[in-house]
């Protein structure tokens, strides 16, 4: 049951939705007490059916199902980092934009990410300067806390 406090044209009402008929487009419903069977305009009626469990077989027989295309035992992983300064992501979230590529030489606290986390646009800056060697994460790349997104050397 649903309950409902309406307000039409100044005077409240209490709307009570009791037992909807799933197999028509029909409604019980008390409003302000009063009871009364509504036909939902517009409505569609759906049967839903139960889904039906197979029985168990008797002589179950061991089979050997090999696939036809090889299973992954792990996700591809991320680049490995080189060797140097390792920018990484102080909070879980989104890469907005990437402001350097590699090869490119920043300044210590030029912001070189920008990262979407809490509906917050947030800076991350270089710790110290020095040449971009790598970039590790794209735009629009979901990152956790700790994920090297960049090295500087």
């Amino acid at each position: 049951m649903k309950k409902y406090s309406l307000k039409i044209n100044g005077n409240p009402y209490e709307v009570k939705i009791e037992d909807i008929n799933e197999s028509s487009t029909m409604a019980r419903v008390t409003v302000n007490g009063t009871k009364y069977d509504v036909e939902i305009e517009g409505g569609k009626a759906s049967v839903v059916k139960k889904p039906q469990v197979a029985a168990v077989p008797q002589a179950a027989t061991s089979i050997s199902v090999t696939p036809q295309t090889p299973i992954a035992t792990k996700p591809a992983a991320a680049p490995a980092a080189a060797s140097g300064l390792k920018v990484t992501c102080p909070l879980p979230g989104t890469v907005l934009s990437i402001n350097v590529k590699e090869g490119d030489t920043v300044a210590a606290g030029q912001t070189v990410v920008v990262l979407e986390a809490m509906k917050m646009e947030n800076n991350i800056d270089a710790e110290r300067g020095g040449v971009v060697k790598q970039v590790l994460v794209s735009a629009g790349a979901t990152v956790m806390e700790g994920d090297v997104l960049l090295v500087i050397e």
